[in-house]
């Protein structure tokens, strides 16, 4: 293990600094979600066809995963952003000017696994200058520009989309991948303390002893569940209000946006929370909103409800919930793994990208033209989210029952 450089004062503008990065890497997710029904006319495929490449590029994220971790463990974290960076501006080139659907989705295969160095490495040089309740609450601010990001995306995509097509959208990426590149290249500063050696059974080893967590597991699977029941709705909901309901894709991306800044509000609230009673109770909060949201989307399936507007009610429930939840359950699985945060930041992130892309895949396959075949997916993952948060406290109350009982024992 060799030491470099001395770990830097943490300086206001890094959080910016990488927000800004995750953020348009992100953004390349789904941006170009209202145009899916466009580009199924023109590529002449079907609309699952479509609904893959979103899929696919979560399936590329999750193979690199992994490796860009340990990578950035071993070689500094500045170097593996930097070249993935290169690498994912020349993917999403390849994606605005792909010819064919395959040539897309190879391409979209390539931007996924390039641009996980991103977010990835952004939380390992968070982990690296902050601790605690401190590192908690910067995960919740870090947060809000992530799901504006998620918000802007689709707004963006559908004004873009409409007047100067979807291919433009991949050159804008690029475009801001180049400035980010830029902008990282000459202030981002290197905040690993020691290297350590890459090693393909250290890895190995390292991600044992991850499965081997139970904890940590569902830590991660609580957002994952979330995560993937939300992407399900993004992937068929363009189909079902631009072809069903008659929006438009500025009105589509107009409605998506309104979900993910009520995401973005609820982080700004969670990190004062996690800061003031801890990331366990706010967790608890985001569980109840998840529930409450499933609940009225059953409601709202069992009434058949056709307006997109009525339908925000539980979407936005839904997006809170998931402001109340991606704070306290990264920065409780992370804790667990301090020594290994740049792997522990890669496992977590692949999880979540697993389940996003499965869920994006299901919903491709299980959508049908109408709300229940989005709303019953919705409800699935939600019902799984709830059995994984019991599933933790029980494994809490265990733990600290066996605490206790030993304490006694010592006692006498």
């Amino acid at each position: 293990m060799t030491t470099i450089s001395s770990q830097p004062s943490f300086s206001t503008y890094i959080p910016w600094l990488l927000a800004f990065g995750i953020s348009v890497v992100l953004m390349s997710t789904d941006i170009y979600a209202p145009s899916l029904p466009e580009m199924v006319l023109e590529f002449a495929a079907a609309e699952a066809d479509l609904q893959w490449t979103l899929s696919v590029n979560s399936f590329g994220y999750c193979l690199a995963s992994p490796f860009v971790g340990p990578l950035s463990d071993s070689y500094g974290r500045k170097p593996v952003m930097l070249i993935s960076l290169l690498c994912f501006m020349a993917a999403s080139l390849g994606c605005a000017m792909a010819p064919t659907l395959l040539a897309f989705d190879i391409w979209r295969f390539a931007q996924g696994m390039f641009s996980a160095a991103v977010p990835i490495v952004c939380i390992a040089v968070l982990a690296d200058m902050l601790q605690g309740r401190r590192f908690g609450s910067m995960m919740a601010y870090m947060g809000i520009v992530i799901t504006l990001s998620f918000a802007v995306g689709p707004i963006i995509g559908g004004f873009v989309g409409e007047y100067y097509g979807w291919r433009l959208l991949f050159y804008g990426v690029a475009i801001a991948g180049l400035l980010i590149f830029t902008l990282y290249y000459f202030l981002l500063p290197e905040t690993l303390q020691r290297k350590t050696p890459f090693s393909l059974g250290g890895i190995c080893q390292t991600y044992a002893s991850m499965f081997k967590d139970p904890l940590f597991l569902l830590y991660g699977m609580i957002t994952s569940l979330m995560l993937a029941g939300f992407f399900a709705y993004i992937t068929s909901s363009s189909y079902l209000y631009i072809d069903q309901f008659g929006l438009s894709k500025v009105q589509f991306g107009v409605v998506t946006g309104i979900g993910m800044v009520t995401n973005a509000l609820a982080h700004l609230v969670v990190g004062r929370l996690i800061a003031n009673f801890g990331a366990r109770k706010v967790l608890r909060a985001g569980i109840s909103f998840v529930t409450t949201s499933a609940v009225t989307m059953a409601w709202m399936t069992f009434l058949e409800v056709k307006s997109a507007y009525i339908l925000l009610a539980p979407v936005l429930l839904y997006n809170m919930a998931l402001g109340f939840t991606f704070p306290p359950t990264s920065s409780i699985a992370l804790d667990r793994f301090r020594h290994a945060t740049g792997a522990a930041s890669a496992f977590l992130s692949a999880f979540r990208m697993i389940f996003l892309g499965s869920g994006s895949y299901i919903a491709g396959k299980a959508y049908n033209g109408t709300l229940s075949s989005i709303s019953s997916l919705m409800i699935l993952f939600a019902g799984l989210t709830v059995i994984c948060y019991l599933w933790v406290s029980f494994l809490q109350h265990k733990h600290a029952k066996k605490i206790s009982l030993s304490e006694e024992t010592l006692q006498r």
